[in-house]
């Protein structure tokens, strides 16, 4: 084969406990917020919270940089 079968199989995994880790956060963001995420967000949910992160970012709110943090530590964690 092209690949070998132990490293498509552990790729698989990671991939699948990445992509239920990421269904586990879309759930419990929807079930609750920390204290504190109101003044940034209001009350936005899923993919309204982005676009408001991404807002706050845009006008210079210093806690609308929370998205840079996550894209950083995703990608650190997916190294």
């Amino acid at each position: 084969t092209l690949f070998d079968i132990k490293f498509l199989r552990e790729a698989e995994l990671k991939h699948c406990r990445a992509a239920m880790l990421a269904a586990a956060g879309s759930i419990a963001q929807d079930l609750g917020t920390f204290p504190g995420v109101e003044k940034v967000i209001g009350d936005a949910k899923m993919t309204g919270a982005h676009d408001a992160f991404i807002k706050a970012a845009h006008d210079g709110n210093p806690q609308g940089f929370a998205m840079h943090q996550i894209i950083f530590w995703v990608g650190f964690f997916e190294i």
